[in-house]
């Protein structure tokens, strides 16, 4: 009879268990907020990249739905409702995907199963339209036909901006969708360059600058992306063009050369498959099949081609883990033909861009790998020196290109706590060695952008916070390296992994949720002098000025705005 009526008694609801769950769960709330609101603080006061705060908040919101279904299943013992809690949880990341900015921080979802991408027919619509041929041969003193503008070194200087957009604002010449990616534009003659995915298509588009019209596509059925979604779709490298022809570097490794008239391949290279390194074909779940390289570029390919003279140097790299004689840190080809010329290195690559720079007197080509700094000889392609920035092109990845201070010293900047380091060149016997004057892992963090030098000072986008850094000269530099790398000022406002132009002594900087400022180089304080809403999207693209028009685009859009320029 007892035990008739202990097997019929009701359960009792686990009101401990359950006090004690709320009070978990109320402290992981009270943790996420704490994290999330003080990213600055941390940043500051720990060095703390900005990554590690957004997924400690996504670890602890995974941590709190777990510990509710656990408790629901054993202590509370329903069933039903421990399954709802897993479908609401599970469900959208079952049928749509993050959209991460660039410190892993969540910006919002999208529909994993929906070919939700710009189809390359909309932008063909009328294809008639796109056979006309274009001049891009001819010159102009507005032409930025590179990456990071006309020199490659972040600077415009055939034109003066106006210094008050309060009473001169600018204006939004045209706006249109584009297919994702991370290219930026070229610019030649008014007309625009850049590249982009529309579905299973890599895209080299070209627009005019005055209208957003395209003029031609060149398209190829090859695809990257990554399997977590961090580095996002599509082709990362801004194009070249030189002599009317586009030079442009697909996500997956093929260099293309194009007729710049009109849009049509004149020659092609695997780089991939010239130092060995095989791809993987998948299927995302969308069902487009996209490529993956067995090498360390887990976001994809994002150096742009390099031209002189009579050549064009692209990275190479090798397979993971491997080195054999068909690897190569650079490769440099026959612009016209295609032919190769040299291959120097044998190193693996990361994101940065080539450069050239006349260091000790001698042309060389400048370039952080994976994790070096090197210098090449530009006629031959031989390493001349190396000097060790750690990084892992799967994680930590060095992204920025090597920036030139003067005739002897470069500076080198990454994200991933690295910092800033001052390193000067000297000739010995021949030999060129290298000496680090100073770092310092605090400041010139920067991520996906790069620093501009002005008046001996580096301004830059550091973990996502706009800063200014002395770097001193050779007449002021004592043994320690005291007066190098000291940080003058820093913006607190956050302002994303956005980019940077420097135009005479203002800064253009476009954040990453697509706010355009104009601010003053100046080296003493941070001084706006304007702001302009321009797109929206990742607004991780470099941006592009050619005379008072400012190209800008993200993963989503795109947008010619018109700077107000000093009246003469």
């Amino acid at each position: 009879m007892n035990d008739l009526a202990t097997s019929t008694t009701p359960r009792k609801f686990p009101r401990r268990s359950f006090n004690a769950l709320a009070t978990l769960t109320v402290l992981v709330v009270i943790g996420i907020s704490l994290v999330l609101l003080n990213m600055d603080f941390l940043n500051e006061k720990f060095n703390l990249n900005p990554g590690i705060p957004n997924v400690v908040a996504i670890l602890l919101a995974m941590l709190g739905v777990i510990t509710w279904i656990v408790w629901l299943v054993f202590w509370a013992k329903k069933y039903l409702l421990a399954i709802l809690v897993f479908a609401m949880a599970i469900g959208p990341i079952v049928f749509f995907h993050p959209d991460f900015d660039g410190d892993a921080g969540i910006r919002g979802f999208k529909p994993r199963f929906l070919k939700s991408e710009v189809k390359l027919s909309e932008l063909v619509a009328g294809s008639e339209s796109l056979v006309k041929e274009i001049d891009l041969k001819t010159k102009t003193p507005f032409d930025s036909p590179q990456f990071f503008g006309p020199n490659r070194d972040g600077k415009v200087d055939s034109v003066s901006l106006a210094d008050d957009w309060n009473s001169l604002p600018p204006k939004l010449i045209w706006k249109d969708s584009v297919g994702p990616g991370w290219s930026g534009f070229a610019a030649v003659n008014g007309y625009a360059v850049t590249q982009e995915q529309r579905g299973e298509m890599e895209c080299v588009t070209c627009y005019e600058i005055e209208t957003g019209k395209p003029v031609w596509i060149y398209s190829v059925e090859r695809r990257h992306e990554d399997l977590l979604g961090l580095g996002k779709v599509g082709p990362r490298a801004t194009p070249s063009i030189d002599e009317g022809r586009v030079y442009a570097m697909g996500g997956t490794g093929v260099l293309d050369c194009i007729d710049g008239s009109n849009g049509k391949l004149i020659w092609s290279h695997d780089i991939a498959e010239l130092v060995g390194i095989k791809k993987q074909t998948l299927k995302n779940s969308a069902g487009l099949q996209y490529l993956k390289e067995n090498s360390s570029l887990e976001w994809g390919r994002s150096s742009s081609p390099l031209i002189h003279g009579n050549m064009v140097i692209v990275a190479a790299g090798k397979p993971a883990g491997v080195t054999s004689e068909k690897s190569a840190t650079l490769i440099a080809f026959d612009k016209i033909t295609g032919q190769e010329i040299w291959r120097g290195g044998q190193r693996a690559i990361a994101y940065g861009s080539p450069t050239i720079a006349t260091i000790l007197g001698k042309p060389q080509v400048l370039l952080v790998a994976e994790d070096h700094a090197v210098g090449h000889d530009i006629e031959t392609g031989a390493e001349m020196w190396c000097h060790a920035r750690s990084g892992s092109s799967g994680a930590d990845a060095n992204c920025s290109q090597v920036t030139v201070v003067d005739e002897s010293r470069l500076l080198l900047s990454k994200g991933y706590n690295m910092g800033g380091e001052i390193i000067e060149l000297c000739e010995t016997n021949g030999k060129i060695e290298v000496k680090s004057l100073k770092t310092d892992p605090r400041i010139l963090k920067t991520k996906l952008t790069n620093p501009v030098i002005f008046q001996g000072h580096a301004f830059c986008l550091s973990d996502g916070y706009l800063e200014c850094s002395e770097l001193g000269n050779n007449a002021i530099v004592d043994k320690s390296g005291a007066a190098l790398l000291k940080r003058k000022w820093k913006q607190r406002g956050r302002f994303g992994n956005g980019q940077i132009l420097l135009v005479g002594d203002k800064l253009l900087v476009h954040s990453e949720e697509g706010e355009l400022m104009l601010i003053a180089a100046d080296v003493e304080k941070y001084r706006v002098l304007g702001e302009f809403k321009t797109i929206s999207g990742s607004c991780w693209n470099k941006i592009c000025l050619y005379g008072n028009r400012l190209l800008v685009r993200s993963d989503a859009e795109m947008a010619c705005v018109e700077i107000p320029l000093k009246e003469k």
